[in-house]
């Protein structure tokens, strides 16, 4: 999430963009490369080509960008979600938001390790994504879920990200003059059981 302008009255966030349609391209035309370039030499090479078209349209199909804005003036909230399929086009007074929020959950994730080891280890995964919340319950997403970035050194635990995110948050609360709340998980070793 960025702040893309800010005065006295105004507020503008941005979240997401071109990115994932240009990713999901790339994928696409490789996919397609690979198909035919490689399908008389190995039969496998379409199946691999198949997978990267499909990942590629899936990845520009979810693709999307969030933004909001907020103008005093005319006491409106203005929330904005494109997609290339479907999308989001809303208008909220800024009287109706009770708060701003910024949960962070600890998830488990699977998925194999880099390297030479064949075991799978369960590793925490940092996930949080901040929400506007309104006094009659309503919930819109301020930004799209994001995970942490994790190095390990020795038996020390190493995470980053979530700072900067919840940073702006906090000054969208402040502009708004709402109040801002950071729901932290407990810690790794109080709230996971991975035995």
């Amino acid at each position: 999430m960025k702040i893309i302008s800010q005065s006295a009255d105004e507020l503008v966030l941005k979240e997401g963009g071109a990115s994932g349609i240009a990713i999901g391209a790339v994928l696409v035309i490789a996919g397609l490369a690979v198909g035919f370039a490689l399908h008389g030499s190995n039969s496998i090479a379409i199946w691999i080509g198949l997978a990267l078209v499909v990942i590629g349209l899936g990845v520009i199909g979810f693709s999307s960008s969030i933004t909001v804005a907020a103008n005093k003036a005319s006491g409106k909230l203005s929330y904005q979600k494109k997609r290339l399929i479907g999308g989001q086009d809303s208008t909220y007074a800024i009287a109706d938001v009770l708060r701003i929020e910024t949960r962070k959950q600890w998830r488990i994730d699977n998925s194999p390790p880099s390297g030479d080891q064949n075991v799978s280890v369960p590793q925490p995964v940092l996930v949080w994504q901040s929400v506007i919340l309104f006094k009659d319950g309503r919930e819109l997403a301020l930004d799209h879920q994001k995970t942490s970035s994790q190095t390990t050194v020795g038996s020390v635990v190493l995470m980053g990200g979530q700072g900067a995110e919840v940073a702006i948050a906090s000054r969208v609360a402040e502009f708004l003059n709402v109040p801002f709340h950071e729901i932290a998980p407990p810690d790794v070793g109080m709230g996971i059981n991975l035995g």
